[in-house]
């Protein structure tokens, strides 16, 4: 009986502990720095004049994040990035940039680097939610004075192509891609909740999800999310020196999540996409009558703390 007995107990506190809510929140400490290294692989397919053509594309970053305040339920926050390195093989080979290359005469390698230790501000709620962006301009300032051999509409297409995916607006968007996947109340293991996020990474999207609370461990928080990715009907379109271009995509993301339950931090997350569509060429000078070019994206991001 006695066995019997200890062998419910257990049992009901096992399910009293699974069924307690609880608040998934950023808790993090004035002063402290935390991590979080990202490797992106993607591979695009586009149609271009009946060709194919294909370019896969890893993207690895390593950035700091140092809390400097802390008020009214917002954290301020030093933002930088201490490596940077990008890799893309397409059509025409093979390239890579890297900030920790010691190139001098390879443009985008030296562009990585200078954008290294240089800090701009974010300000985030304990939601993991961005309320402001500021100074990623400094990250680029100077950074073309040391290539004369650029024409001034040369520095301002890269300038303009950087900013699309490193600006302030682009940075929100993927920041709390990552960070903006708390729930506003307390939850218990199978609650889910909805979650909202603007991107502007190169094009106005939606990012539509659900979230759910799949376990609790005793230093962790395990979320998965499944949400629905659409660029902007009312898009105005990219603009570069170049020509200008607009998207028209839509598909899917799904996520799995391991929060540190101490500091509400994100420690280890992996992240699939697949979106298809089109992009839009306007009609130019340089493309007269315009072009419709059939696009399909798919990436897979793995998020560590270290």
């Amino acid at each position: 009986m006695k066995i019997l007995f200890s062998f419910i107990l257990s049992i009901f506190i096992c399910f009293s502990c699974q069924s307690q809510t609880q608040n998934i929140e950023l808790k993090l400490t004035k002063g402290q720095s935390y991590t979080q290294k990202t490797v992106a692989k993607s591979i695009m397919k586009q149609k271009v004049n009946d060709q194919d053509m294909t370019i896969n594309m890893t993207i690895t970053g390593q950035m700091k994040y140092l809390v400097t305040d802390y008020a009214s339920g917002i954290y301020s926050i030093d933002v930088s990035y201490e490596n940077l390195s990008m890799k893309m093989v397409h059509p025409g080979g093979t390239s890579i940039f890297d900030s920790e290359s010691n190139d001098e005469t390879d443009i985008m390698s030296s562009v990585f680097r200078m954008m290294k230790n240089k800090p701009f501000q974010i300000k985030m709620t304990k939601s993991g939610k961005i309320a402001e962006v500021k100074n990623v301009e400094g990250l680029y300032t100077g950074a073309f004075d040391k290539f004369p051999q650029l024409t001034a509409e040369q520095k301002e297409q890269i300038r303009s192509q950087i900013m699309q995916s490193y600006g302030d607006k682009a940075f929100k968007g993927n920041l709390e891609m990552l960070s903006a996947v708390f729930p506003e109340r307390a939850v218990a293991i199978g609650d889910t909740w909805n979650v909202k996020t603007q991107l502007e990474a190169g094009m106005s999207a939606t990012l539509e999800g659900v979230y759910k609370l799949d376990e609790i461990t005793p230093t962790e928080f395990v979320i998965s999310g499944a949400s629905v990715f659409a660029t902007a009907t009312n898009d105005a379109g990219t603009t570069t020196s170049v020509m200008p271009f607009k998207y028209n995509m839509a598909g899917t993301m799904n996520s799995v999540l391991r929060i540190d339950k101490k500091t509400g931090w994100l420690i280890d997350g992996k992240i699939n996409q697949n979106i298809k569509g089109t992009m839009s060429i306007k009609a130019s000078e340089k493309v007269p009558g315009g072009m419709t070019v059939p696009m399909e994206m798919t990436s897979d991001m793995v998020i560590t703390d270290k």
